[in-house]
This record gives C-alpha cells, structure tokens and sequence, in this order.
C-alpha cells in the first residue's frame, strides 16, 4: 500500500473501500502542498475538485459584508470541497493554509469516472460524501437552533 493510501486509509471518503480499490482511485489524484497563509480555495470562484488533507491544518472562513468570518479548523483526513459533486460549483467558503498542508485533489472528472469504471467503489464514495454532507447539515441545525434559542432569550430580556 502507498503511503498516500495510508494517509487516506481513516478518511470518511474512503471508508468500507478496500486497500486495492482506494489505490485505484488515487492513481487519477495528484498531491499539492500549500505553505502558511496560502489560499487553497477561494469562496466564489468555480471549483471542480474535491480534496482530502493529508497532512497539516486549514482555516475554514467565509467572506460577508466586506468581513471574514472563521468556521472551523480542518485536518488530516478531512474533505472538502465536496459540494462540487452535487452541482455547486461556485465555492462557499475559503479554505486558508493554517500550518502546512499536503492536499490530495481529486477532479470532478475522476470522481464520477468510477461511475462506470467500479461502480461499486463510486456507490460507496457517493454514500460517504451523503454520510459528510449529512453531519454537516445535523450540526448546523444544532447550532441555528441554539442561536436562535439565544436570540429569543436576549429578546425576552429586552421586553421585559
């Protein structure tokens, strides 16, 4: 097994994969390595990649009213970029090089090449990228409601 493929063993891409399947895709990645500061994806520019980090830690911030906005830290192991694979194309959010990363990028191309070259392998990768999506949007909903839990107690407190 490579070592990419050891890097990318525990990523939720790639998990119920087989060790020979998951070197089948990375034959059509290539790694890219960004320094501190480095802008891996800007929020409004086209995207057509999906990427995974390999190594190192990334900002996760979104531009809004002329101020950037901090989301998350992400690292090894961690996706993004994904939302490419559902029809968003335009970028949501820029991904800023925190200490230095190694990326593996996977083209929407060779994503869905998997459609009919293992349609298994693509079937699971479709299911895992359901399953991010899936948290994602659970864990969104828990912070909207907390929010707005807040917001409603902050203005109960302004009445009164």
């Amino acid at each position: 097994m490579s070592a990419i493929a050891n890097l990318v063993k525990g990523c939720p891409l790639f998990h119920e994969i087989y060790d020979n399947e998951v070197e089948a895709v990375l034959n059509d990645c290539l790694v890219a390595t960004y320094s501190p500061g480095d802008t891996i994806i800007k929020q409004g520019e086209d995207g057509t990649d999906i990427c995974v980090i390999l190594s190192g830690k990334a900002d996760i911030t979104v531009d809004k009213d002329g101020h950037s906005h901090f989301i998350a830290t992400i690292g090894n192991g961690d996706i993004f970029g994904e939302m490419v694979l559902i029809n968003e194309t335009k970028r949501t959010a820029n991904i800023i090089c925190r200490e230095k990363c190694a990326v593996l990028v996977m083209s929407f191309d060779n994503f869905y090449k998997f459609f009919s070259k293992n349609p298994s392998v693509f079937a699971l990768m479709v299911l895992n990228v359901t399953r991010l999506i899936t948290k994602r949007l659970k864990h969104s909903n828990s912070v909207i409601q907390e929010l707005n839990a807040k917001l409603a107690k902050e203005t109960e407190e302004k009445a009164a």
